[in-house]
């Protein structure tokens, strides 16, 4: 679609990391609208209906994850089963009728309750500013009769948790469970014992940004379905106009939190 200087002047004063995104949805607002051409006019008043839809939540949640085992070389988990399971809890749970209620039918984007899951420690899917973070990860397991001391797998530690004496020596305290020893073992010395998720509590941006804090492992879908079901109890019991789960942590204290969740 063919802009014109002036639209273009305006669109350069957007952030660049959404610069992109906000391009092609004025673009697609405007074909919409039956136009070709992006002047100032246009632009504008594309912004601003772009704009009010952005304060709007169309959904009470958002449930979302990353590129999976099958795209991405670093996935350890594999989780559209869980995802889907997780978007029929909350449905289960009349989340959106909740925060409906409690925002007196005035529901918007930063009410909404984020789920998001990334398939490894990556987390490429933003997870720590989300109300629940999940990622994907393994517990790794050295098999001293096939290791031959190479050390790549310790180049390839980025956590510095491997050490090379009589054989690959993994320090649990540093692994993240990312993967990469395994991946990087010519002799498959190196394999997962255990696969899971780690669940992460709290996340959010706005006035008061918070990273979710580290809550539990899970080693079954059907665990870390439990303890979700368990969050979204806190998080009504507590809950006072709609806002996220990291303003009740905050609250109410990390502490606290927890006492609620696993009391």
């Amino acid at each position: 679609m063919e802009w014109t200087e002036e639209a273009l002047e305006k669109l350069r004063k957007v952030p660049f990391f959404v610069r992109k995104r906000v391009k092609k949805q004025v673009e697609e607002y405007l074909k919409k609208q039956g136009k070709h051409r992006v002047d100032l006019e246009s632009f504008l008043e594309a912004k601003k209906v772009l704009l009010k839809k952005l304060s709007e939540a169309e959904k009470a949640f958002e449930i979302s994850g990353c590129f999976g085992l099958n795209s991405c070389p670093n996935a350890i988990t594999s989780s559209e089963g869980l995802l889907s399971s997780i978007e029929k809890l909350l449905k289960d749970e009349r989340l959106g009728e909740f925060l409906l209620k409690k925002t007196n039918g005035n529901l918007k984007a930063h009410h909404r309750f984020k789920i998001l899951l990334s398939e490894c420690p990556n987390a490429c899917s933003q997870i720590y500013i989300a109300d629940i973070g999940i990622h994907g990860f393994m517990e790794p397991k050295v098999e001293q009769k096939l290791c031959t001391r190479c050390g790549l797998c310790e180049a390839a530690c980025e956590e510095g948790a491997i050490s090379i004496k009589e054989v690959a020596v993994i320090e649990q305290e540093k692994c993240i469970g990312c993967g990469d020893c395994v991946r990087a073992c010519p002799e498959e010395a190196i394999k997962p014992v255990k696969k899971g998720y780690k669940v992460y509590a709290g996340g959010k941006l706005g006035r008061h940004p918070r990273l979710a804090t580290y809550l539990a492992t899970c080693f079954s879908d059907k665990e870390v379905l439990q303890l979700i079901a368990r969050i979204i109890s806190v998080y009504k019991k507590f809950n006072l106009k709609g806002e996220r789960l990291g303003s009740i942590i905050q609250r109410i204290g990390w502490e606290e939190f927890k006492k609620k969740i696993f009391s």
